[in-house]
């Protein structure tokens, strides 16, 4: 029977669809091997193997397009594929990173690849889009999620719309596990931490973490570093759990900034 009732992201009233939290295909692209094959799922406080995918009538047929033209089709070519498969892990490999040491890297991405980037980009935020503008079940267990806040709410579903411009006070900045690192294979659900000057938010999915801050009040060198914004494209590698940005980039920012500037 269809369920009729107004899209999330549109607001047309329409036919909705079973909408998945953490689009199906990642589900597919982290499964394993052996009497347990899947997905690992990692929650703030706690990690757990399950094949249960978190799922609610939220969006229209052409909405469900769009954010998968817009982002999934893309993300799902370049995260990671198992059995280290990872294009967009293979593309850093092939480019001479700005800053390298044994907790991570940090690359900037040629011009050819800055449309790749920006459509992942573009999935991250819309995952992290869905996790604000509904309270996600996991059978009767209300899933870990995010709140934007009304006015970055809409300013996002706006941009998810491609009716404006990422808002002025967000950024997205992307991270890249490598295959030494234990996240690469998991699913995340969403976390936040709340530094003196923004707000942060992140997930993890197929070996890459989406991190969006938002604040007026955020560094300008943060700013510089979102890749649905900035004109240079920033991508930083992660070599160990530890390294992820939620943790200890947030110093690094400020020297990785003055090294982009100096980049054509």
């Amino acid at each position: 029977m269809a369920t009729i009732g107004l899209c999330r992201l549109c607001r047309n009233e329409a036919e909705l669809q079973d909408s998945h939290f953490i689009p199906k295909a990642a589900y597919k692209r982290v499964r394993g091997e052996g009497k347990n094959p899947h997905p690992l799922v990692v929650q703030t406080d706690k990690a757990f193997q399950t094949a249960d995918q978190i799922r609610a009538h939220l969006l229209c047929s052409d909405c469900e397009q769009r954010l998968s033209k817009n982002g999934e089709d893309t993300f799902f070519q370049y995260c990671y594929q198992g059995k280290e498969k990872f294009k967009l892990l293979e593309m850093l490999h092939e480019l001479n990173p700005v800053v390298n040491n044994d907790q991570y890297a940090i690359y900037v991405l040629p011009k050819s690849d800055h449309r790749i980037i920006q459509q992942i980009g573009y999935l991250g935020v819309s995952v992290l889009w869905k996790s604000s503008a509904h309270v996600w079940k996991d059978r009767d267990h209300i899933v870990p999620s995010i709140k934007l806040g009304s006015l970055y709410q809409e300013q996002i579903r706006q941009f998810l719309l491609e009716k404006a411009p990422f808002p002025e006070y967000a950024a997205l900045v992307i991270e890249v596990s490598d295959f030494s690192n234990r996240l690469i294979s998991a699913i995340g659900t969403p976390g936040t931490s709340k530094p003196p000057t923004n707000h942060l938010h992140w997930i993890d999915l197929c070996g890459i973490r989406f991190n969006l801050f938002i604040g007026a009040r955020m560094p300008p060198q943060i700013k510089l570093l979102c890749v649905l914004a900035s004109d240079q494209k920033c991508v930083l590698l992660a070599k160990k759990q530890e390294a992820m940005m939620a943790r200890t980039y947030r110093e690094h920012l400020s020297v990785l900034a003055g090294i982009r500037s100096s980049h054509p």
